[in-house]
């Protein structure tokens, strides 16, 4: 959405000044400690609180900023989601996957029940909403999936083992999709539908498998395509980048299943049987382009998510005042997330050791 008293071209302008800003903490960060995504989250803090702490005083590109902070959410998440989980699962190597199935599964399913179930308490007992059932456990959902881009950057940093890298991003790949299916049920709940124990089991295997199945069919009918191309880097490169957003939109607007795990499976069946489909440099190539479609997403979404943060605390002056009590809620809640997950985690992980030993 365009400002008032902007052009579409101050909108640029912010993108050209995030990649810097990117590319700078990129190059400043390297070799430290000090996770990629938070820095650029504190940058769009501090750039964010110079146009919205100084009244629109950075002119052009405060004018950039506001743009960008005014598009609407479900713009950004349509354009930077399907991009970002094809990147994730398509880069990840196949033998790892195979290794750490049953880790990912247990975690990314139970686990996020699990966390659901008990958040959705913590939320319905703390939180001084008046809120049903339905809609903690709604809420709880939204909670319960992790972003573990920084854990994952830091863990490449420090040199630590594959299989770990792998256990933690594919699980969150995994529970992003659970998340999405428990948050769909609960949604419906909301509204009014009801559910009994076998149209629940029906309406998640429907979602759920349904994006396996839609994720699976692109993927062949993409790879039986590849076939007949030759020598064509640009064309087999951009298949995949059509693909993706196609088999995303499909799977949430048409079908109503989950978009996100159609195009996780699209991007693991890629991963595990399309890599052969690229003759000579195009898979290098394959790998460098999504890389760097990656990179700028996450660069620009950081940036922005803190730009958003400041304009929220700086655009009203008594917004503590009115959501303090949000606020001092909100930490608990974060915290008793992290609580829960750690739990979680420990505790299917002895779980599932036992099992390995006792089938051993």
């Amino acid at each position: 959405m365009e400002e008032p008293g902007s052009s579409p071209d101050d909108a640029v302008l912010f993108f050209g000044v995030a990649l810097v800003l990117g590319i700078g903490s990129r190059h400043l960060l390297r070799g430290t400690r000090v996770p990629y995504t938070v820095a650029l989250l504190v940058l769009g803090v501090a750039l964010g609180g110079l146009e919205y702490g100084t009244k629109h005083g950075l002119g052009k590109l405060g004018a950039g900023i506001r743009i960008w902070a005014a598009i609407n959410p479900d713009l950004l998440l349509a354009v930077f989601l399907p991009a970002l989980l094809f990147e994730s699962s398509f880069s990840m190597e196949v033998h790892q996957i195979k290794k750490c199935m049953a880790q990912m599964v247990l975690l990314a399913v139970p686990g996020v029940v699990i966390s659901t179930v008990l958040l959705g308490a913590a939320v319905k007992l703390t939180f001084p909403y008046d809120w049903n059932w339905k809609t903690s456990f709604l809420f709880s959902g939204l909670l319960s999936a992790t972003d573990p881009v920084a854990v994952v950057a830091l863990l490449k940093d420090l040199g630590a083992s594959k299989k770990l890298s792998t256990v933690i991003e594919g699980e969150s790949l995994m529970n992003d999709g659970t998340a999405i299916v428990v948050y769909q049920l609960f949604y419906r709940m909301v509204l009014g539908k009801t559910f009994d124990a076998g149209s629940i089991i029906k309406f998640l295997s429907e979602v759920s498998l349904g994006a396996v199945a839609l994720g699976l069919a692109f993927g062949i009918a993409s790879v039986l395509w590849l076939g007949f191309i030759f020598n064509d880097t640009i064309i087999e490169i951009s298949l995949t980048l059509a693909v993706s957003y196609i088999a995303f939109f499909t799977a949430q607007d048409a079908l109503e299943v989950s978009g996100v795990l159609a195009v996780m499976t699209l991007g693991m069946f890629y991963a595990a049987f399309a890599k052969t489909a690229f003759k000579g440099d195009s898979q290098e190539s394959l790998h460098h382009f999504w890389e760097m479609i990656a990179y700028i997403a996450n660069t620009l979404i950081f940036i922005l998510s803190g730009v958003v943060i400041a304009d929220g605390v700086l655009q009203d002056n008594i917004h503590f005042e009115r959501h303090g009590m949000n606020f001092h809620i909100s930490i608990l809640l974060f915290s008793f997330k992290q609580i829960v997950l750690v739990s979680i985690s420990t505790g299917l992980s002895k779980h599932l050791c036992l099992f390995a030993c006792c089938y051993v």
